[in-house]
């Protein structure tokens, strides 16, 4: 997921194209201040050193302004334009408040849509908006935050048809649809197994096989770790979360107060758990299950990634967690982040 809203604050490079010499005095003055931005901090004083960069960032930004009002017509004025976004998104996080997005996203969409923008800076911008369009997506995961991730990437994709990622970006937008139009998400995915990268190709088979399992239920049936019987038809009736982890993942570990949280909060309500642990010491399994009141049935076989059930579906990574309905189907493949809101959804979905 990404966490910036726009790309690290970079130094900015004239485009070569011919400009008035106070014009290219100005700008080089304007590289010269960002380079200057980090030089002569106080060692050992965080606030003091933050202090001093947000008075550098709000001259530098008013610099820029005054630059695009001086040069309207400058070669170098998408590239300040982009800047100033940047200055304005860096002050409003070194002071705690959110930037006005509304208005950045117009202003995006403005220098991608611009043909007389330079190529490069036309890319910068267009990817930053479907950034934007991702984190809307992982944030809400609602039909409109889906489309227009799925909006966005088409925009993209006309204006650069040769960029070399545009086969990630089709697979993104067809994991964003595959809920909302699964026949488009799936010719989608199906062309993709026939691309020459096998990571992407087999990443797209995997996309195929999770829409599948979004049309029936899920088939599943072992020998819990406390030597149980466990069948997943016996839950049906219930939202049912399939949580695939380890005590080695620190990831894994950091979100397991979450789940716990979640599973107290919502069990009574008709969710339930079932964890599928990739670790191979049993004895530290157990220690760490019962420590944290990890009371929900695991499955365990001490095999770590040749785990027999995270083979069989698949898992490349974990945390992986897969939130299945009352019908045993899946249907949201990355609750992850949102797992309260994710649950309640489901359970709301056919109450």
């Amino acid at each position: 997921m990404m966490k910036s809203l726009l790309y690290p604050f970079l130094l900015l490079i004239a485009c070569g194209m011919s400009a008035p010499a106070d014009e290219n005095a100005a700008w080089e003055n304007l590289q010269n201040e960002a380079a200057r931005l980090t030089e002569g901090l106080p060692e050992n004083d965080e606030e003091a050193g933050r202090t001093m960069i947000s008075a550098r960032l709000g001259e530098q930004l008013e610099h820029f302004q005054e630059f695009l009002r001086d040069h309207p017509q400058s070669p170098n004025r998408w590239e300040a334009r982009m800047a100033v976004m940047q200055i304005v998104n860096s002050l409003a996080t070194m002071q705690e408040r959110e930037p006005d997005m509304t208005g950045q996203v117009a202003e995006l969409d403005s220098i991608a849509g611009d043909k007389e923008a330079p190529e490069n800076i036309r890319a910068d911008a267009g990817l930053v908006l479907l950034q934007l369009a991702s984190v809307d997506f992982d944030r809400e995961r609602s039909e409109k935050a889906a489309r227009s991730l799925s909006e966005a990437i088409d925009k993209f994709i006309e204006t650069h048809p040769e960029d070399a990622r545009l086969p990630v970006l089709r697979m993104t937008k067809a994991q964003a649809l595959e809920i909302y139009e699964p026949d488009r998400a799936r010719a989608i995915f199906t062309d993709l197994t026939k691309d020459d990268d096998p990571e992407l190709s087999g990443a797209a088979k995997a996309a195929l096989e999770l829409m599948a399992m979004r049309d029936k239920p899920v088939d599943l049936t072992f020998t819990a770790a406390d030597g149980s019987p466990f069948d997943l038809t016996d839950l049906r009736g219930k939202v049912v979360l399939l949580d695939f982890w380890a005590t080695w993942c620190p990831p894994c570990v950091e979100e397991v107060p979450e789940l716990v949280a979640t599973y107290e909060k919502f069990r009574g309500q008709g969710f339930e758990i079932v964890g599928i642990s990739l670790d191979e010491n049993k004895a530290a399994f157990e220690k760490f299950t019962a420590e944290n009141k990890m009371t929900w049935p695991q499955f365990f076989d001490g095999k770590g990634w040749e785990n027999e059930l995270a083979k069989r579906f698949g898992i490349q990574t974990v945390p992986t967690m897969w939130l299945l309905d009352r019908e045993g189907k899946l249907v949201d493949a990355s609750p992850r982040g949102r797992l309260e809101e994710a649950v309640s959804a489901a359970l709301a979905a056919q109450d």
